[in-house]
């Protein structure tokens, strides 16, 4: 019992250098939950100037800041920005990041707040997506962990204590712009397929894919678009 808890404590604290430290195969991590660095990327702003550096996004204060080539600092609130590319090195896996009117989910409104979502497609169904962050107890890491391998929720341990969790929340942006909040995902995103739920149902169960996952996501809403 004692040398499983000994593995285990290892584990964990391998999975919190892996998630602190930049690699070269990722080049970007998070020095907080709610907090990602890249090692360059581009900003285009409102006012059509555009700005290259490293970029930090503060996801939860919604600011990104890029680092001039003089070493100062510029943020930019969604107001301010089109849209951001953040990339990896020397992978070049690009992130793309759109500020977009939106009425944080209350329908009953007609008031729209500029807010950054990272665009996962392109196509007349663009998904794109938030984060949202809860914490477990550390002492169910393990069991996390397990979790983590299977469906490919993305988990961050700040300390000994708590285990923060990072949720992905999805949306559709339609083509006239407007922003649907796949509250239930599977259920969400077949009502707005409409007659072609069942091609698309057909496509999921023949290639075996997971509403879970965000890539086979992806896939998901791609194959849609391909049938427009």
């Amino acid at each position: 019992m004692k040398n499983n808890i000994c593995v285990i404590s290892w584990l964990l604290g391998a999975m919190l250098i892996s998630c602190l430290l930049p690699t070269e195969a990722s080049g970007q991590y998070r020095p907080t939950i709610d907090v990602q660095e890249w090692p360059s990327g581009k900003v285009v702003l409102t006012s059509g100037d555009t700005i290259y550096g490293p970029v930090t996004f503060y996801r939860t204060e919604e600011v990104i800041s890029v680092l001039n080539e003089d070493g100062t600092k510029s943020s930019y609130s969604p107001v301010n920005v089109q849209y951001f590319v953040a990339q990896e090195e020397p992978s070049g896996r690009a992130y793309t990041f759109r500020s977009l009117p939106w009425d944080l989910g209350r329908g009953y409104t007609d008031f729209k707040k500029p807010t950054f979502f990272e665009q996962l497609n392109q196509g007349d169904f663009t998904l794109i997506m938030r984060e949202e962050y809860t914490q477990k107890d550390a002492s169910r890491a393990e069991m996390l962990y397990a979790h983590n391998a299977m469906y490919g929720s993305e988990y961050y341990v700040p300390g000994s204590e708590w285990v923060d969790q990072i949720k992905g929340l999805y949306y559709i942006m339609l083509p006239d712009g407007e922003i649907v909040t796949l509250r239930n995902v599977r259920r969400d995103l077949h009502q707005l397929f409409g007659n072609k739920s069942r091609e698309v149902k057909r496509f999921v169960k023949e290639k075996k894919l997971s509403y879970e996952k965000q890539h086979q996501l992806i896939a998901i809403v791609n194959f849609y678009n391909s049938l427009k």
